[in-house]
């Protein structure tokens, strides 16, 4: 008796502490920002010919990058006479930070380069790439090999060069990116940051609308996804545009139709990403650190015309309380704050802050935490003294 006590003492504590973890929530920041001083992996992903290709490139390392994700983005060489390298971990940088000795310390050729990358493949689709530059119909492989010679053209010469292109479209394509670099003066800048953030409560009540969220944004607006799926509403229930929510934007989850616990991850996303024109300085081998002596080629980047931002919050939700033990249900979730217990947390999640603890508020309330617990030991109690004093085949010494 006193080992399946112990036994089930044991398995009462592991799902206590699951109980627990499942009190914690918070929110996943955009996937696809990058800002200087960030490590990335240089992929083996390639797209164009041989000498002129592109490196996919990943924020975190695959776990099997023999047969990788899509990398988050792709990137160009700013230094024709150096070595590639590829499985490795690069660092993100600005131009300040380039250790090559060719142009690309020249702040007009970096602002030609911007242009370049804003204004081809893969930062525009084939077809709008083609277009604009009086090639309907160019393959990737010829996309790719105009943008890369016309990068070298400013970042490695100060003459227009015959290169050796595989194409006449490849050739047309690579004169529409020079000479446009040269008439427009380039880009001093990239265009702003693109942002998307949701913040609001992580732990609410089923049988109820619960929020508020609110999303922000850069950009005009966002779309808003789910996963297990759940309405999204305005403070009053009725339905919005989920692809279409303003910045700023308050939006609420309708669980009135809802009585079990269960838990949704929101997501907002935005078409576009940060990055392109920050260099990836690469060491020559894994572990190293890139130096003016010793680096591997350096890259530039660029996000790919379908690139996204995205940030998600997770939200779970407790079963809805009966009329015995609570009052009015409807409309946003007070359930919390509405406890006589002046102690009872602020359930608004604030995980976003890395500086921060976690949030108390998004953990369930201090008297079901215990009913909880209690359950599964009276459980444990009832299970144990049923229980015959030996089980068969499972002797002990």
């Amino acid at each position: 008796m006193k080992q399946s006590l112990a036994r089930l003492g044991a398995l009462a504590l592991a799902l206590t502490c699951a109980i627990v973890a499942m009190m914690w929530s918070g929110a996943t920041p955009s996937v696809a920002a990058v800002s200087a001083g960030d490590a990335v992996y240089v992929g083996g992903e390639e797209q164009g010919y041989g000498g002129t290709r592109i490196y996919g490139i990943h924020l975190d390392e695959p776990a099997d990058p023999g047969d990788a994700d899509a990398p988050d983005f792709w990137a160009y060489c700013i230094e024709h006479n150096v070595s590639a390298v590829t499985g490795v971990d690069g660092m993100i940088g600005d131009f300040s930070d380039y250790l090559g000795n060719n142009y690309v310390a020249d702040s007009t050729v970096q602002a030609k380069l911007r242009w370049i990358l804003a204004n081809s493949y893969p930062a525009m689709s084939l077809s709008e790439f083609g277009t604009a530059a009086g090639v309907p119909g160019i393959s990737a492989n010829d996309a790719v090999e105009a943008t890369q010679y016309a990068i070298w053209r400013f970042t490695d010469l100060t003459f227009d060069a015959s290169w050796s292109w595989e194409t006449a479209d490849s050739e047309d394509a690579y004169w529409y990116l020079v000479n446009g670099a040269n008439a427009s003066g380039g880009l001093p800048a990239m265009s702003d940051t693109i942002t998307v953030t949701i913040d609001g409560p992580g732990s609410v009540t089923a049988g109820t609308i619960a929020g508020p969220y609110v999303l922000q944004t850069s950009e005009p607006s966002a779309s808003l996804s789910s996963d297990p799926s759940v309405s999204f509403v305005d403070e009053d229930g009725d339905a919005i545009d989920a692809s279409a929510v303003a910045d700023g934007q308050e939006f609420y989850i309708d669980l009135r139709a809802v009585t079990a616990a269960g838990a949704s991850t929101i997501t907002a996303t935005v078409s576009g990403a940060s990055g392109t024109g920050h260099i990836v300085s690469v060491p020559v081998q894994s572990g190293d650190t890139p130096t003016v002596g010793e680096h591997a080629q350096t890259l530039i980047l660029v996000a790919g015309d379908r690139a996204t931002t995205s940030d998600n919050i997770d939200v779970s939700w407790v079963a809805a309380t009966t009329d015995d033990d609570a009052g009015d249900t409807t409309g946003t979730d007070q359930s919390d704050t509405d406890q006589d217990d002046a102690s009872a947390p602020d359930s608004t999640n604030d995980a976003k802050s890395a500086d921060t603890l976690p949030d108390a508020g998004s953990s369930l309330s201090p008297w079901l935490l215990g009913s909880a617990l209690a359950s599964v030991l009276m459980g444990a109690l009832l299970i144990a003294g049923g229980l015959p004093r030996s089980i068969p085949g499972r002797h002990r010494a």
